[in-house]
């Protein structure tokens, strides 16, 4: 039992820390995003490269300390090595036009997509497979016209990816806080 309750707490440390981590780069990078659209590629770059390895690193990180059998960690650690990758090169090519970087959204997207359709078809019906989905139909679809309309959609991206940094930065903080409740309350019981 000792043990089972280690194996908790540390699990509930990792995410939180990991939570707490893209929560603050999320919504940094949503804020400055939404504050100036037309920021030089470089920043643009540097910041989304940032974002991109800390929820690769994390991902993979995860992956591996929760391995279980049943469980779907090894998409989880492939996710999380692509994500590492695609931020990488956003931080080390950041000469790069803002196109590519876009594109590369836009790519991450469909890989993000595939990989819940493929996840969707393990899952039972009664947990969520039909809303799983759809959300990976129109993930794969919104990657595609990122990709297929790069300049079309460089300042449109900017503001809905900013705004979709902060919702997202806002709701890893929020479940930051929700995992250190849940520790605490562990810790009493």
């Amino acid at each position: 039992m000792a043990t089972e309750d280690q194996s908790t707490m540390d699990l509930l440390r990792g995410s939180r820390i990991t939570a707490y981590s893209l929560g603050l780069v999320s919504l940094g990078a949503g804020v400055v995003l939404l504050a100036w659209p037309s920021l030089t590629e470089r920043v643009v770059a540097v910041i989304l490269g940032i974002l991109f390895v800390i929820s690769g690193f994390g991902q993979s990180a995860e992956a591996v300390t929760t391995h279980r059998t049943g469980s779907y960690w090894g998409l989880l650690l492939l996710r999380g090595l692509i994500n590492l990758g695609i931020g990488l090169a956003l931080i080390f090519w950041s000469s790069a036009a803002i196109t590519t970087i876009v594109w590369l959204i836009g790519l991450d997207f469909v890989i993000t997509g595939i990989l819940g359709l493929i996840v969707s078809f393990m899952l039972p019906k009664e947990m969520g497979r039909g809303s799983l989905l759809i959300q990976s139909v129109i993930t794969i679809g919104l990657g595609i016209v990122v990709m297929a309309w790069p300049n079309s959609i460089k300042y449109a991206a900017a503001i809905v990816i900013g705004l979709v940094l902060v919702v997202l930065g806002l709701m890893f903080l929020f479940s930051g806080y929700q995992l250190t409740k849940a520790k605490a309350v562990i810790v009493r019981s």
